[in-house]
């Protein structure tokens, strides 16, 4: 695979595993549904893990076999999924501690994809 578009690959099935993780975990909140039906949420574990075993085959198949650019990628994403997920389903507001947060994250995105 290319190496764009297998980092294209790995971004996109990140994200929609941190999407999905948001709401199998934090949907009681805001849902009525996804509140009165936990055992049925619990299924959506099964493929959203293999949303995540896709993007770190890919990752490290991208990085020659190293796993500390899958953990960093794969966390700074979460941070910045979770962020974005908790101010539009939760309307958290975004305070200058998270914010610096994301940055620091953006910069570990850069750092991990630009460094090699």
């Amino acid at each position: 695979m290319n190496k764009y578009l297998a980092i294209l690959f790995i971004f996109l099935t990140y994200t929609a595993s941190q999407v999905f993780t948001f709401f199998q975990l934090q949907g009681h909140l805001f849902s009525k549904w996804i509140k009165d039906h936990p055992m049925l949420m619990t299924l959506f574990g099964i493929p959203i893990g293999y949303l995540v075993i896709m993007a770190s085959r890919e990752m490290i198949i991208l990085w020659d076999g190293r796993t500390w650019p899958n953990r960093l990628i794969g966390f700074s994403l979460g941070v910045v999924i979770f962020t974005l997920m908790s101010w539009i389903a939760l309307k958290e507001p975004l305070t200058l501690k998270t914010i610096i947060c994301l940055l620091l994250c953006a910069l570990i995105l850069i750092i991990q994809i630009i460094w090699k």
